[in-house]
């Protein structure tokens, strides 16, 4: 008999930055400390917010006597499908009238990536040297789902100007130019990571690259509504492409705009030429789906297709969105007026330009490892900021804190 293990060579995995930053949060006994690196949205009391009608919906389900246990469809629930493509492409759609739009929901956007990229590796072979064109700070995160899917050719694009606290669009033109022809553009919507906002004029230059090149967009339409507070507004840039003629793939989340962060309630939402080539796209995915996770969850896409589906309910959530979205945005004025007050060196006003959760104040990294060490305010790798975590009690101590950050020269 082995004595030893036969997985005795096998190292720990290396933690990501962001992981490490939790557990040192975890750790630190400053009664000061405040961690602004969550995932979900916080409400006013440090909770996670879920909207009223997102409970009450919650609430029907669970208390219906004829409901049963089933495990779903491998391609989810129908009626969150149809709810969710009708949210993003708007009723009347052309890809939905001609029905050349489908879906296939997932355990989150990671799952809606994951069976893309999949698919793309053993199917998309029009160009051997295409690549997966990536938004730099975002590159990490999207990279290693499709590292894992088999894909091997990556082109960061730039995204975010440091000089001008903003969207660096000339730099992400030239890049995507030079990027290879047929190459796979991952474009996050409103809700990214840095808070910047891409105009309508900015998707339409990107739009003209991408159809010159014949590129395929894949978007990730997080958490729509909770940009600008309008459900339309945020899906433009999806519904301008599908006017457009693209072909293209979405991934969709629901965890934070319908406060259901522990379901794993996202759809990978599939526009195509005509329905002879959808229905066998989703077939392939729907495989896909059925190898690696087999059924999707169920009871939150029952909640997110009941609220969607309820002309009551869903007037009820668009107006908790919007009422939270203004909430972000008096976060966003009061995080500016203090700093100006402070008289920090900076102008600060790319905070109240950017929207969605996330405010991204452009630290540089070594300020964001001074904050953590000597002021025990704890944000993630690249400095973007949850904001919903600021209240009363805490915006006073947090705004000094990175004050005192950038005017030591960090």
């Amino acid at each position: 008999m082995m004595t030893l293990s036969i997985f005795l060579d096998v190292p720990e995995a290396t933690k990501d930055t962001d992981k490490q930053k939790e557990e040192a949060h975890l750790k630190d006994r400053d009664r000061r400390k405040i961690f602004l690196a969550q995932r979900v949205l916080l409400s006013e009391d440090g909770q996670p917010w879920v909207p009223l009608p997102v409970k009450k919906a919650y609430l029907q389900i669970v208390n219906d006597p004829t409901r049963n246990h089933e495990h779903l469809p491998v391609a989810g629930e129908q009626g969150f499908i149809r709810g969710v493509i009708e949210f993003a492409l708007g009723k009347d759609s052309k890809a939905i009238l001609h029905n050349r739009a489908s879906g296939v929901q997932t355990p989150g956007t990671t799952g809606a990536f994951r069976i893309g990229a999949e698919f793309l590796h053993r199917w998309y072979h029009i160009n051997k040297t295409f690549s997966v064109c990536l938004a730099q700070l975002a590159h990490d995160r999207y990279r290693g789902i499709f590292e894992a899917a088999g894909l091997k050719n990556f082109c960061p694009y730039r995204f975010w100007d440091k000089i001008n606290m903003g969207l660096a669009l000339p730099e992400m033109l030239e890049d995507l130019e030079n990027s290879p022809d047929f190459s796979i553009v991952v474009l996050p919507t409103s809700c990214n990571s840095t808070g910047v906002q891409l105009s309508h004029s900015d998707w339409r230059q990107i739009a003209d690259i991408m159809k010159r090149k014949n590129m395929l967009p894949f978007f990730h339409l997080k958490d729509q509504g909770l940009g600008s507070g309008d459900v339309d507004a945020d899906a433009w840039p999806v519904r301008y492409f599908v006017s457009e003629d693209f072909e293209l793939f979405c991934a969709q989340s629901f965890s934070t705009s319908f406060g259901l962060y522990g379901e794993r309630v996202g759809n990978l939402l599939i526009v195509m030429k005509n329905n002879e080539v959808v229905v066998s796209v989703r077939s392939q995915l729907e495989g896909l789906a059925r190898d690696i996770w087999s059924t999707p969850p169920s009871i939150g896409s029952r909640v997110v297709a009941t609220v969607l589906n309820n002309p009551t309910l869903y007037v009820e959530w668009k107006d908790s969105v919007m009422m939270t979205v203004r909430r972000l945005m008096v976060i966003r004025e009061k995080i500016r007026e203090k700093l100006r007050l402070l008289e920090t060196i900076k102008s600060w006003e790319h905070v109240t330009r950017q929207a969605g959760l996330c405010a991204f104040l452009g630290l540089t990294l070594n300020q964001v490892d001074v904050l953590a060490k000597k002021k025990h305010v704890y944000l993630p790798e690249h400095g973007q900021m949850n904001i919903s975590g600021l209240n009363a009690t805490n915006l006073d101590y947090v705004t000094r804190a990175i004050h005192d950050v950038t005017m030591d020269g960090h």
